[in-house]
């Protein structure tokens, strides 16, 4: 006989169906695959890019750093030898002392717009000069070469007359000798020769007495202040000399030696002044200021012609090169070799690098003018690449999706492992909590006395609870069942004692009156008839809940197939106890009912395809179907 119509929908649902599902399934994986692969391929083609990019920025990047600073100097007009010489000189100086090139480039911009004129390797030797000071003195870079800036402006003549390169490394290594003889730094030397400005110079006072002079005065004041006084004593040394009738200049008017003029003070008031002497002074100069200078300088005039001596020795530059030298960090000086060796091989690159990077930029200028030109063109572009991106984006979201998914299966099947693993540590934690009832009950065992106290004293204070709250426990629950089924068990647990208090109390009535007044009795009848209500109460509620139950169960078995009443359900009811139904083979149901035709059985005249069932109770379903 032919298959039953229900069975072949079935088959027809599972191969038109589930394998159609299957295939699109795939096809989702597959589309979702091959977009994950296209974006990591395209990113990492993209991070190549960008990476060879930066890493070429990178080691090129001192010789860039370079090229701009001097790029800033070249902007003065100075000459591509002259920005050569201060490349190579800044690149030796970072070596020698570990300090930074690109600084000392950017210091030489200043020294540059401070002092014209500077040419072939005077700016290099100015910039030097100021940078081997500035870490002799620990003075900032910059100080030192506004410094140098400001000494130049006060002794440009003898710079000029000297050589601007010899001058300059002699004022570096007087200062620094000052800085060693004197109480004083870099920046407060700069602060002294700031607040004096020409006014020495102008009077025929040299560099190196003035320095004396300021580093001597630093003893006990800073070095603005001391500017001040030296400044205040300058001014008013022309009326003093008149006031005083001495003479502080010579035949040409420029001013005697300090050194002259403080033995000519000190041979009129000797070694130290008093106050009307000090007042004096004070009044012939003009100002305090001179008078305190004057005052300080008298105590030691000695030490001041030697320390006029000692600068005046200093020629060159070698005093600040030892002090820088000793005070330069060697792994200071190993990291500016790296950065000038990466330099000079970036620096022969640069070259050929630089007309690549023009050529981009005018490229992008030329897009940029196109863009103008060509407006509508511009906007199709621009949509393309949205269109372009919003693809992209939306792959994206796909793919996102299909992540979310995958997470959300994993997060599922870790919740089942975590409750099977809560199951597990449940029966666990039953075990243990039956060894320790065990354990406790072999206690209680070896020790009786143990549960006797803990009896008694459980029912000392249970009893006493009892009757203490009685009455509002009654008040409050006394209309609930379940209250009732604990007053029924509280009374039957009570009505023994209850029952034989009022046997012996009616009987002893009742023999006292004679056998004659039942009346003591009432007591046992009363409780027997609350026995009666009580209980009655109770078993009544028990069977009104137990009805309920039973027929919310009848009314689920009545729904399931096969559990009715019916004489189909007891055909069903004898059908569940056939053989359960084998799983369907790999191949699905297709293959099977090839299978069956292959296999089929004929039984005169009617060919059964019966090799496997889903169950029995779709068996009997089949039947039904078929039959009617």
């Amino acid at each position: 006989m032919s298959l039953p119509a229900a069975l072949m929908f079935q088959v027809g649902l599972i191969d038109k169906i589930s394998k159609p599902l299957g295939n699109i399934q795939r096809q989702f994986n597959d589309m979702g695959r091959s977009y994950r692969d296209g974006t990591h391929t395209m990113m990492a083609g993209a991070a190549g890019v960008a990476g060879a990019g930066f890493a070429l920025k990178a080691a090129l990047m001192p010789a860039i750093e370079m090229d701009r600073a001097l790029g800033e100097v070249k902007s003065l007009g100075v000459a591509n030898e002259q920005l050569q010489q201060l490349s190579d000189t800044a690149l030796n100086f970072a070596v020698d002392y570990g300090k930074s090139a690109t600084d000392f480039v950017s210091a030489s911009y200043d020294i540059q717009s401070a002092i014209s004129g500077l040419v072939g390797n005077e700016l290099s030797e100015f910039t030097r000069a100021s940078g081997v000071l500035a870490a002799a003195t620990k003075a900032d870079t910059s100080t030192i070469t506004n410094y140098v800036g400001t000494m130049y402006g006060i002794f440009q003549n003898s710079a000029n007359e000297m050589g601007k390169a010899d001058w300059v490394n002699m004022l570096g290594g007087q200062t620094a000798r000052a800085v060693q003889m004197f109480k004083t730094t870099g920046d407060q030397m700069s602060a002294a020769f700031t607040s004096v400005g020409a006014s020495a110079t102008s009077v025929g006072i040299g560099m190196t007495e003035q320095m004396a002079v300021l580093g001597t005065l630093q003893a006990t004041m800073s070095g603005s202040e001391a500017g001040t006084k030296y400044r205040a004593f300058l001014a008013g040394a022309a009326k003093a000399q008149e006031a005083l009738n001495m003479q502080f200049t010579d035949a040409q008017g420029q001013m005697l030696p300090i050194v002259d003029i403080l033995n000519q003070i000190k041979g009129r008031y000797g070694d130290t002044l008093s106050v009307a002497q000090t007042a004096e002074l004070s009044k012939a100069f003009g100002t305090k200021e001179a008078t305190a200078m004057i005052q300080l300088l008298m105590q030691n005039t000695d030490g001041l012609v030697n320390s006029i001596g000692e600068l005046g020795k200093v020629k060159g530059l070698d005093v600040a090169e030892q002090m820088a030298g000793t005070m330069t960090d060697q792994w200071q000086r190993l990291e500016q070799l790296v950065f000038a060796v990466r330099a000079a091989f970036g620096q022969a690159l640069l070259p050929v690098v630089l007309p690549v990077a023009q050529a981009f930029a005018d490229g992008g200028k030329e897009i940029l003018l196109w863009t103008k030109m060509f407006p509508n063109l511009t906007r199709y572009i621009g949509f393309a690449g949205i269109t372009v991106l919003g693809l992209v984006a939306a792959g994206g979201l796909f793919t996102l999706m299909m992540g979310i998914g995958k997470q959300a299966m994993v997060a599922f099947t870790l919740a089942m492992k975590i409750w099977a693993g809560m199951n597990v540590l449940l029966t666990k934690g039953m075990v243990a909590l039956r060894a320790v009832v065990l354990a406790a009950n072999i206690v209680i065992a070896a020790n009786p006395i143990v549960l006797v106290i803990a009896a008694i004293v459980a029912a000392i204070a249970a009893v006493g609870a009892l009757i203490f709250y009685w009455d509002d426990l009654k008040a409050s629950f006394g209309d609930t069942a379940w209250f009732q089924i604990i007053q029924a068990a509280i009374t039957l647990l009570t009505a023994p004692f209850q029952a034989l208090f009022q046997f012996l109390k009616g009987g002893w009535q009742w023999v006292m009156s004679g056998f004659t007044d039942t009346s003591g009795f009432d007591g046992l009848f009363a409780l027997a008839e609350e026995l009666k209500n009580i209980f009655g109460g109770v078993f009544g509620w028990i069977s009104d809940q137990l009805g309920g139950i039973w027929d919310k169960a009848k009314s689920v078995v009545d729904w399931l197939p096969g559990f009715g009443g019916s004489d189909k359900e007891i055909k069903s009811q004898a059908i569940q106890q056939a053989t359960p139904r084998a799983a369907i083979q790999p191949g699905g149901a297709a293959k099977n009912i090839a299978n069956h035709s292959q296999s089929s059985t004929n039984y005169g005249g009617i060919r059964m395809y019966v090799q496997q069932m889903n169950d029995p109770q779709d068996l009997a379903t089949e039947l039904e179907m078929a039959a009617g």
